[in-house]
This record gives structure tokens, sequence and C-alpha cells, in this order.
């Protein structure tokens, strides 16, 4: 998709509202030029009782009945002055109305479009992409736009409009007196652009100056918690205030080259309004102009001349609009998730993972190799090694997070790719070491994952999870407000009202990615307990603990991509290997803690 496309995608039934738009912007300029030529003819040909020798004054005469009449009944030249800047006002009032109605449609469409794209998007590209890049991106960029619709895309139609019908009314008053007009409007928009493009870095560091304090502001109020616990509230002002400091030192010198910028261009169309009035004067005298074209000269060079200067900072900022379309087009050139096409076979079956390889995009050595690992129907197994062995990639290959660099898995005979990627992730329960929490009540965060179920489908699963009563000893119980991201909660509150939204979906299986890692092992024995009592459900348990491992129907162990053992507990504890020194580790360290 280009960028042009983009636009006109997402404008949809709103072109024809930028075309009157744009056709509006054009009449308002041609009628806010006429009355002041209606100005011109009432001195030079009414006043004055000049004949009317053709062009645009000829058709002013017929429509005012002639001078001859119009001279003792002035109040129609009046009149249709006031006329005139009637639709001035109402051409001025459709234009605000109707840019502001195609801007805001405009920016809402691509925002809708841009973030339904975003949530289709496969993991990898979440995983290479900066989520801040894009959030900047959706706003930053997409708000860019929306100022260059809502102002700027008018404004530009108007000045060259204005400027256009403007110049060729003068050159067909007064050729020599036009160019010396004409001279002015060239060097205020080149001054215009490159003072703009030269101060755009400033804008860029200023930029860039608020953009860490509010960085800042968002970590620092993120991590509230250690920064009480580590007594840092002194050293976050003072980083606070060095950082403002900045922002603001930044800003003020942005601000002074405005100020000059504006001040001496305002010098330089002053300048040129001058040169035309000197030369009007001269043209006066030698009778080559009269009083009233005299006041057309003048009035349209000021017309003229103030807005080109705000044409050449238009520009500069169009600029700017193009590169942001571009990164907003190369997100929706990204390739979406297919999530519809697949089968929807029954799933519950046997977990069978075929020679299975894997490489990220970005690196050549491979994270697995040559997995072969068979979870039976129903059974309970886990995966225990030590960090960065590939325990958490499995399950990602699993979920179709990522694809086998080679081999294939298979549920219950059929091999995974050619399942629906949404139908999948539907028919397996997946909960992650660190748990996200969404800043509503418990129970909106329980029902995320099945908005239908009943009270007793959440009370049920909290029970699981070892929560339910934790929970009914908030004030607010189960319409506690968990804060943002949860951090209301303690770590093990929040892993296990996550386990219990994951059991909330009642899927036949169940991945427990690290997630009992910050519950005592009481409360672990416990939810494995609840767990085991559930019955049907194929669960995989990735864990560091030989306590959460142990009652297991089968472990498998993963060092460097590669399984090296597996088998029951006690068959793994009789032999030399990672699982007996992990054990025997284990079993000192609680050996100490009871002496």
């Amino acid at each position: 998709m280009t960028r042009i496309s983009f636009i006109n995608k997402h404008l949809g039934k709103y072109k024809f509202k930028l075309l009157t738009l744009l056709l509006a912007t054009i009449s308002y300029a041609g009628i806010n030029l006429l009355a002041n030529l209606v100005l011109s003819y009432v001195i030079d040909h009414v006043i004055s009782r000049q004949e009317v020798e053709g062009g645009i004054y000829l058709v002013i005469d017929k429509i005012l009945g002639g001078w001859q009449s119009l001279y003792n009944d002035l109040w129609k030249a009046a009149l249709l002055i006031v006329i005139i800047y009637i639709l001035v006002a109402l051409l001025m009032s459709y234009r605000q109305k109707t840019q502001g109605i195609v801007s805001e449609r405009l920016v809402e469409n691509m925002r809708n479009d841009l973030y339904e794209h975003i949530e289709t998007l496969p993991y990898s590209y979440h995983v290479r992409t900066k989520t801040g890049e894009l959030i900047q991106k959706c706003t930053t960029d997409v708000d860019m736009v929306r100022r260059f619709f809502a102002g700027q895309l008018a404004e530009i139609f108007y000045i060259l409009a204005t400027a256009t019908i403007a110049l060729v009314i003068l050159y067909s008053i007064n050729a020599r007196l036009a160019l010396i007009a004409t001279i002015s409007m060239p060097i205020i928009f080149l001054y215009s652009y490159f003072f703009f493009k030269k101060v755009q870095k400033q804008f860029l560091i200023s930029d860039e100056a608020e953009a860490e304090l509010s960085t800042l502001v968002q970590e620092s109020l993120s991590g509230i918690r250690v920064v009480k616990a580590f007594n840092r509230e002194r050293y976050e002002v003072d980083r606070f205030l060095q950082r403002s400091k900045n922002y603001s030192d930044v800003t003020y010198k942005m601000i002074l080259s405005l100020g000059s910028y504006w001040s001496s261009s305002y010098m330089i169309c002053l300048l040129g309004i001058l040169s035309v009035v000197v030369a009007g004067i001269f043209a006066i005298q030698a009778g080559d102009l009269s009083i009233g074209n005299f006041i057309i000269f003048v009035s349209y060079q000021s017309m003229i001349l103030y807005p080109i200067r705000q044409l050449g900072r238009i520009m500069t900022d169009f600029s700017k609009v193009t590169v942001s379309l571009k990164r907003l087009v190369d997100i929706i050139n990204e390739p979406r998730e297919d999530l519809i096409s697949g089968a929807k076979p029954d799933l519950a079956g046997d977990i069978v993972f075929h020679d299975v390889c894997f490489a990220y995009d970005d690196d050549h050595a491979e994270v697995l190799h040559n997995i072969n690992m068979t979870i039976k129907k129903d059974a309970t197994i886990a995966l225990l090694g030590p960090t960065g062995s590939g325990k958490s990639s499995l399950i990602h290959l699993l979920v179709r997070l990522y694809e086998p660099t080679s081999g294939y898995i298979t549920i219950n005979g059929h091999d995974i790719k050619d399942i629906n990627k949404a139908y999948l992730r539907k028919h397996i329960g997946l909960i992650l070491q660190e748990p996200f929490l969404f800043s509503r009540s418990i129970m909106d965060n329980l029902k995320l994952v099945k908005p239908e179920a009943d009270n007793n489908e959440i009370f049920e699963a909290a029970k699981v999870a070892a929560v339910h009563d934790v929970i009914n000893e908030f004030e607010e119980g189960y319409d506690t407000i968990v804060g943002e991201k949860g951090v209301t909660l303690s770590g093990g509150q929040k892993q296990r009202v996550a386990i219990a939204r994951t059991l909330v979906k009642d899927t036949p299986i169940l991945i427990f990615d690290d997630s009992l890692s910050a519950v005592d092992t009481q409360t672990d024995a416990k939810i494995r307990l609840a767990l085991g009592n559930m019955g049907q459900k194929t669960k995989i348990i990735i864990t560091q603990r030989v306590n959460s491992a142990k009652d297991c129907d089968l472990i498998y162990i993963i060092e460097h991509g590669k399984i090296t053992q597996s088998g029951s507990h006690d068959e793994l504890v009789s032999k030399e290997g990672l699982y007996k020194r992990i054990n025997d580790l284990q079993n000192r360290l609680k050996e100490s803690e009871v002496l």
C-alpha cells in the first residue's frame, strides 16, 4: 500500500467532502478579494464619475445597475460589500466545519485500522519492535496527519488561490507595479521555508526532551513501590527537575528562534508593502494608476504576503507528514497473522514433537535441536532446565507464536500447521511467569477470557488457584480494583489470579510457564493437588522447582536446547544428571532452613 492509497482508503466516503472543502476554500479566497474590487470601483467610477472601460469592473457595474445611477444610491455598493462578507463568513464557517469532519473521521479510521492491524500482527513482529515506537507512531504520527488535514491542506489551497487570483487581477491593472509586488513574494516564501527547515532540529531536540521527561515520569510512577522501598524519592525528584530544566531550556531556545523569525519576516512583509506604496504613489502622480486601484494593490499585497510566510512553514511540516505517513504505511504493509484459515479438529489427544528444531529469524543459531517428545492425553508433564535452555520456546511453538525451523508438532494426530491459529490458542490455556492484570476489578480480569462465565465458574477457578479466600478477605472482594498492572496485589496474588483467569477458560490443555514461581511451596502443592483433581486435562508445567515437578507423570530435562533426560522423579534422582543435582541442592537448602 502506498501513502496515497493509504489516505484514499481511510478517507472513505469523506473524499467528496474533502473535494467540497477545497472548492469552498478556493471560492472563499476569490470572494474575499472581491470586496476590495467593489471598493475600488466605487472610488474610481462612482465617486470620480469615470466611465467603466471593461474587465471585472464592467461585471460589477452591471450588477449594481451602472455607475451613473449608483452615485445617489451608494447604499447598493455598501450592501454588496456586506453580502460579500456574509458569503465569506459562510464559506469560512463551512471550511472550518468540513475540515474538522474530514480530519477527525480520517484519523479515526486510521487509528482503528492501525490498532486492529497491530493486534493481528504475528508475535515475532512485536518481539522485534519496541512498544514505545508503536505507541508513538499511533499517536504522534497520526496526529501529524490530523493537523495537516485539519488546517494545513486547506490553507495551502487558500494561499495559492489567493495569490493566483490576486496576481491575475494586479497584472491586468498595472503590470509594472504588479511585478514590484511579485518580487517580495518568493523572498518571504524562501526565507520562511529555509528558516523552518533549519529550525526543525530545534523542534526535534525539544520533542526528544519532552519524550525523555515523559518516559522518566512513567518509569518512576510505574516503579513507585521500588522508589518507596529504597527511599529514593529525592533522587527521582532531582532527576525530574534536571530533565524538566533541560526541556525548558531547549524549548525556550526554540521559542527565541521563532520570535526572531516572526519579527524579521514581519519586517520583510512590511518592506514589500512599502515598496508597493512608494511605487504606487509615483504611478498615481504619473497618471498610470487610479486611487481605487492603488487601494487594490496595497490591500492585495497584505492579503498575499502574510499567508505566504506561513506557507514556508506548512511546506516544511508537509515533509514531516510524508515521513509520518510512510511510518504508518510500513505498519499496514506488515503481513497479518492468519487467524481465519485452518482446520478445527478435536484437540483432546496426545501432543507429539517430531524432530523439532527452531532458530529465531535474527539468529542462525538453533535454540532447539531435534526435540522428540510425547505428552500423553490428560497427562501432567514437567519441563525443567536452566534459564535460556529453550523451555519457553517449546511452548511458543506449541501455540504457534513461532513456527519450527524443521520438524513438526501434532496434537491428536493433527499437524498444528494445519490447525486454525485462533482455534488452537482458544483450546490451550497459557499462564505466563509474569502475569499481566488490567486496571479493573478482579472479577473483570477473571471474566476477560470468558465474559459469559457465571459467578460459580469464577469462584471454582479461584478456589483451584488458591486465591478465592484471599480475594474474599479484601474489603471489596471480587470488586476490588487491582490497580495498574495489578500493582495493588503481591506477586503471588497476581500469579494466582492469572491462573484462575486461565482456568475460567476451561481448555483441554494447560501450560504453566514457570507461573508458580512467586507462590510459596505450600500454596504450590495446594494448587497442583487441585489441578490434579480436575481430570481430563493435559498439563505442562515449566518449573525450576523439583517439588513442582516430582509428582508429574513424566519429567523432561532440557539443556542447551536438547532433551538430555526424561523419566519419573524416582528414575531421575537415581542417576547422575541435572535433575539429581538440582534435587540434591534444593534438599540441602531445605535442611539448612530447618536448622
